[in-house]
């Protein structure tokens, strides 16, 4: 998913937008609790490990990466903080053209939402996401 920065300026005016329905309408559908809470990241990482085997089967289904990258990236800015950006300057930079959080409060630079969940394929844990929030609430305590 590349972002020229009018792309990444509609996306974000379309964030509520799209959440409304990935709350609602999806999470009905699939009997998930999308509440930003922890336990939520935990319950929505079964369901990408149910349905995509690999990384490829979610890269290639971009509709629904859209809405893990940004569900998980708003569950992050509700309970740490951050703002959404994006670098379309430095094609170096791993993160280049796509969707992070920064904020200044964060340890260890920017947070990359889309990021966890292609990783949590590999991981397999079915809490990698959240355990990554838990462990930056644990860093904003100290």
């Amino acid at each position: 998913m590349a972002y020229t920065q009018d792309d990444f300026q509609k996306w974000l005016f379309l964030i509520e937008v799209k959440m409304v329905y990935f709350t609602g309408e999806f999470a009905q559908r699939y009997q998930l609790t999308l509440d930003y809470s922890l336990a939520s990241l935990d319950e929505l990482e079964s369901w990408i490990l149910t349905n995509y085997e690999t990384l490829d089967q979610l890269l290639a289904d971009r509709e629904n990466l859209d809405y893990l990258t940004i569900y998980i990236g708003e569950t992050f800015r509700k309970h740490i903080g951050g703002k959404w950006s994006i670098d379309l300057e430095d094609e170096r930079n791993a993160f280049y053209a796509i969707p992070i959080l920064g904020d200044p409060s964060y340890r260890g630079g920017i947070r990359a939402p889309m990021t966890y969940a292609t990783a949590c394929i590999h991981r397999k844990k079915g809490n990698y996401i959240s355990t990554i929030l838990k462990n930056d609430l644990e860093d904003l305590k100290s």
